[in-house]
């Protein structure tokens, strides 16, 4: 648990919520929160952020996800929380409680680079471009 630690911070779990498609974050990192400038816990997906409206490509992100799970990297700057000087990447995993398909997403964030993206970051790791329709 120890070499955990570090990361415990920069953790999101996230109930998906169906018809219509969204997220709920059930927990969100004290790390995540210094990052975005605010705290999501109890929150869904984007209603903090100056534009709330605009994330529909991710909730088509978590919405494919849940009819064909997938392990997902997102991530960019944090702009839509006037955060522009920070960008993240997010490991998205799919999780199920093993009768409804997925039911909840856990994620884990890095801090990086302005100039990296995630083929900088991992660059022998292939990756399928999601195009806002599927993986």
């Amino acid at each position: 648990m120890n070499d955990f630690e570090a990361w415990l911070g920069r953790i999101f779990i996230a109930k998906i919520e169906k018809n219509p498609t969204d997220i709920r974050f059930t927990l969100w990192g004290t790390t995540l929160a210094d990052w975005w400038g605010v705290d999501y816990t109890g929150e869904t997906l984007g209603k903090q952020s100056e534009s709330p409206e605009s994330w529909a490509t991710e909730r088509r992100y978590f919405e494919a996800m849940s009819k064909a799970p997938f392990i997902g990297i997102a991530g960019g700057l944090l702009s839509q929380h006037g955060r522009d000087h920070i960008k993240v990447l997010g490991l998205d995993l799919p999780m199920s409680d093993g009768s409804n398909g997925l039911t909840q997403v856990l994620s884990a964030h890095i801090r990086i680079d302005l100039d990296d993206d995630f083929s900088t970051v991992a660059p022998d790791c292939p990756v399928t471009p999601f195009d806002g329709n599927g993986p």
